[in-house]
C-alpha cells in the first residue's frame, strides 16, 4: 500500500476508533444511570412503599377488607419494576366471573429516577377512576405521600357505595 493511501486509511480507522469509543462510553454512561436508577427505585419500594402500604393494609384489615401487594421485575427486567397494592372491598357481593370490589395502586419505575403511580379498578361505574396519577422524582416519594395516594384512590371507590 502506498503512503498516501495507508495515511488515508489511518485517518478513517482513527475517526471510527473514536466514534466507537464515544458510544462505548455513551452506553456505559447509559447502563450506570441506568442501574442508578434501578437501585434508588428498590430501596424507596423497600423502605418506603412497601411499609406505607402494609400499614394500610393492616388498617384495612382490621375494618374487613383484604389486601395483597405484588411485585414484578428483579435484576433482568430493570425497566418493568413495580409494587401493586390490590384491595378487595369486604361486604360488596361480587359475581363468579370479575372482582367487582377491588382496585389496585401501583408504583412503577418509570425512566431512570421517575416514578409513576397509577391506579386501576374493574368497577365498571368507576371506570374513570382508572388513570395514571403522577409521575414524581423517587427523592419524592414518603410514606405520606402513598398512603394519600391511596386515600384518594380508596376514597373515589367508597365515594359511589
Amino acid at each position: 500500500m502506498n503512503a498516501e493511501d495507508k495515511s488515508h486509511l489511518d485517518a478513517i480507522m482513527s475517526s471510527f476508533e473514536q466514534k466507537l469509543a464515544k458510544s462505548k462510553d455513551a452506553r456505559t454512561q447509559r447502563q450506570s444511570e441506568e442501574d442508578a436508577g434501578y437501585a434508588e427505585f428498590k430501596r424507596v419500594q423497600t423502605d418506603v412503599i412497601r411499609p406505607a402500604m402494609e400499614d394500610m393494609a393492616n388498617e384495612l384489615k382490621a375494618r374487613g377488607h383484604e389486601s395483597q401487594i405484588s411485585e414484578v421485575g428483579d435484576e433482568r427486567s430493570k425497566r418493568d419494576v413495580r409494587i401493586t397494592m390490590t384491595i378487595t372491598i369486604g361486604g360488596v357481593p361480587a359475581t363468579g366471573f370479575s372482582a367487582e370490589s377491588a382496585v389496585s395502586v401501583s408504583f412503577s419505575r418509570t425512566g431512570s429516577t421517575t416514578v409513576s403511580i397509577q391506579a386501576m379498578t374493574p368497577i365498571k361505574s368507576r371506570s374513570g377512576l382508572t388513570s395514571q396519577r403522577g409521575n414524581y422524582a423517587a427523592s419524592e416519594i414518603t410514606t405520606g405521600m402513598v398512603q394519600k395516594k391511596i386515600l384518594e384512590v380508596l376514597e373515589e371507590v367508597f365515594s359511589t357505595r
